[in-house]
């Protein structure tokens, strides 16, 4: 809801604009004069302030000064008596969104508040996409397996809502991917989706981080800054790995997760969120409240709906859906349309993936860049992978297949040397010079 503070000396035109002002749901705090708004504005955070220029104690030019100090991500609105274009031009100079002159027409003033308003939400949702940009995200889970199956109910019947929801499972098993589909399946899906990591972040910086922090609070703070609370106001905040959370900013969380309020860093303005909270982790918060390194209560406050992210060796089924994705993907970007062969796939499904669905997609992203024809064969993957594995050689002819074997015994010579060339040219009987050109033909480093 978004929260004015109007500024008018008159009476009966402060009675009328509030009025006509609250009947869209806009909360609207009222100042006699100058020198009442600015306490106001010292107590609570305003999205616009709509002042009078000729008010007592502290005019609307002063009032406008202090507020783009005070708070400069909130728009100023000037209102002025007629024959004072003036006076409303040197408030635009001097930093105001907007000017209306006396009298006006009422509905007039709510289109160009609510423009503005339209405005500071824009500019927030830049913001995040600009923040979310910095990283390499994929929007889609993949898989018709029933564990995934099972995972898309949980989110169909819970997106809708505003439920607090637990994600858990092993790194790399989709958690922000879930995270977001969460967010894809609420009404806040055309707000902000905001994620922090909280194991990324150096505990000094991380209250900063989350709720901001005024000008001069603490050494570098030179300009007052919004925190990923206020950044996903109306939309959806995933807190990543919360169990890397510091013990110390624990409490102030859940007080967060109560009130729907907080304070920024060396702030005293009492400042309300509307966020839809998502966690993340992957360690056992169970174990870590056992031994005292998170709250209990927080656990019970976050836990409200559990999801658990299956491991990519439980629902393996899925290895050929989820292949065919990240392949297409990476043509997209190589220009290579690749295919995964029988053999190749058998070795996938052999493995455990102790890194899940993102150490797959590593392992498709390198097999397209080695892979020299339009199919992915053992060879392509790593050593590991394939031991044991038999390609069926009908499907080449002798040159191809002498030349996978060769590149093959370079890669376990050069393993077995620990990348000395030296040492792997005299071990295979040929000149370091021979060795060179032979991994430069197959790309080998």
């Amino acid at each position: 809801m978004p929260r004015i503070l109007l500024a008018e000396d008159d009476e009966i035109i402060r009675i009328s604009v509030s009025d006509r002002l609250k009947r869209f749901g806009w909360q609207v705090d009222e100042a006699e004069d100058g020198l009442i708004a600015l306490r106001l504005l010292e107590k609570n955070q305003y999205h616009l302030v709509l002042s009078d220029i000729r008010m007592p104690n502290l005019d609307g030019i002063k009032l406008l000064a202090q507020v783009k100090k005070q708070s400069p991500e909130t728009d100023v609105f000037i209102m002025t008596a007629y024959g004072s274009i003036d006076d409303g031009l040197t408030c635009l100079r001097q930093g105001a969104a907007d000017y209306i002159l006396k009298p006006f027409d009422m509905d007039d003033l709510v289109i160009r508040l609510n423009r503005l308003l339209e405005l500071q939400e824009f500019k927030n949702r830049c913001a995040v996409l600009e923040a979310n940009c910095k990283a390499v995200n994929r929007s889609e889970l993949i898989g018709d397996s029933a564990p995934m199956q099972q995972i898309y109910s949980l989110i169909e019947q819970a997106g809708p809502s505003n439920a607090t929801i637990l994600i858990t499972g092993e790194s790399g098993t989709g958690k922000e991917l879930a995270a977001r589909a969460i967010h894809r399946a609420s009404p806040r899906r055309n707000k902000p989706f905001v994620s922090v990591n909280c194991a990324a972040i150096p505990d000094g910086l991380m209250e900063s981080e989350l709720f901001g922090h005024e000008r001069g609070s603490f050494t570098g703070a030179d300009q007052k800054r919004k925190g990923k609370f206020e950044m996903a106001d109306r939309g959806t905040l995933l807190l990543d790995e919360l169990g890397d959370l510091p013990e110390a900013l624990q409490a102030k969380l859940l007080r967060v997760l109560q009130e729907s309020s907080f304070e920024r860093v060396g702030g005293n303005k009492n400042i309300s969120v509307d966020v839809r909270i998502l966690a993340c982790t992957s360690k056992n918060l169970q174990k870590e409240v056992d031994a005292g390194r998170f709250r209990r209560d927080l656990l019970f406050r976050l836990q409200v709906i559990p999801l658990v992210m299956v491991p990519l060796r439980e629902h393996k089924q899925d290895i050929p859906e989820l292949c065919q994705a990240f392949l297409k993907e990476f043509a997209t970007s190589s220009r290579k349309p690749l295919r995964l062969s029988r053999a190749a796939l058998e070795c996938l499904h052999r493995y455990d993936f102790p890194g899940n669905v993102r150490e797959l997609r590593n392992l498709m992203e390198r097999a397209s860049v080695l892979c020299k024809g339009p199919e992915i064969i053992p060879a392509d993957l790593p050593t590991e992978l394939c031991q044991g594995a038999e390609e069926p050689i009908e499907e080449y002819n002798l040159s191809q297949n002498m030349a996978r074997v060769e590149q093959k015994f370079l890669r376990q010579a050069l393993d077995h040397c620990h990348g000395n060339r030296t040492e792997t040219a005299s071990l295979l009987g040929i000149s370091r010079k021979n060795l060179w050109e032979k991994m430069k033909n197959y790309k080998l480093s």
